[in-house]
């Protein structure tokens, strides 16, 4: 499960660091969230009916973000040096790209996932534990060799640190559900 999240997460940032923007316009965020969302909806396929709108939300949420102020966090590295700043502000800005993301996902898992409430608060931990820690490192990192490859490393550090638990928190709920309609015999898929 947690390869293809991966294969995707890792696709899509190659993706989008080869365009070398300052910033990503809506069109490429949208593309980004929606190469995302695909790995996502082919994990999610055996257990949610309706998997493809998980790409369509993913793609709606960066692509919102990406014309937005808040900008896509998780494609750029900060410009400061600072690794305080760069964690307080990867932890304060990656908990609003989860919550975000986590709002608009749960509209899809809230109809087949139990207690898919949690899904949001794995989300906004998540990446702000991710980013904080992968600006950090791409921080370090380039402070040592003064490379900006050193954040391109950084933030693949913060999209595998974000794919790894929240994929792991969506195979806990998905079988936590799956364990409670075996029980109860009240299955929804």
């Amino acid at each position: 499960m947690d390869i293809c999240y991966l294969l995707g997460i890792f696709a899509e940032f190659a993706l989008c660091r080869t365009w070398r923007k300052t910033e990503l316009g809506v069109i490429e965020a949208a593309l980004g969230g929606a190469t995302i969302g695909l790995m996502q909806t082919l994990v999610l396929s055996p257990w949610l009916p309706q998997a493809w709108l998980w790409m369509l939300v993913s793609a709606i949420a960066t692509g919102i973000m990406g014309i937005s102020d808040f900008g896509a966090i998780g494609w750029y590295a900060p410009r400061t040096d600072a690794i305080a700043t760069r964690l307080f502000y990867g932890a304060m800005y990656g908990a609003m790209a989860g919550l975000w993301m986590g709002i608009w996902q749960w509209l899809v898992l809230r109809r087949y996932i139990f207690e898919s409430w949690r899904w949001i608060v794995v989300s906004v931990v998540s990446w702000s534990i991710g980013l904080s820690l992968g600006w950090a490192f791409g921080g370090i990192g380039r402070a040592i060799n003064h490379l900006f490859f050193s954040e391109a490393i950084g933030l693949a550090i913060a999209w595998s640190i974000v794919s790894l638990a929240t994929g792991l928190a969506l195979t806990g709920l998905v079988s936590q559900t799956l364990s409670y309609y075996r029980k109860f015999g009240q299955a929804r898929f």
